[in-house]
């Protein structure tokens, strides 16, 4: 069952820790530093997809994925 998700800034370490291997997935994917101001951006974007209701690891690497895709034209 989904999890209701609040608007709020502060986020579960279980949430957290989700979001972050997907980032670190994704920079490895890419081969984007995760120091770069690209990453700053596809981190913001990580997050923002994971709290619209993308819950599991899985559909959020995916989303971030074709979110990616479409941005670059591809």
């Amino acid at each position: 069952m989904l999890r209701q998700r609040s608007n709020s800034t502060c986020m579960c370490p279980h949430d957290l820790a989700i979001c972050e291997r997907v980032f670190d997935q994704v920079c490895a994917d890419e081969n984007l530093d995760p120091l770069d101001p690209d990453a700053e951006i596809l981190a913001e974007m990580v997050v923002a997809i994971f709290r619209n209701a993308h819950t599991g690891e899985r559909e959020l690497l995916e989303a971030v994925r074709s979110h990616r895709r479409r941005a670059a034209g591809t």
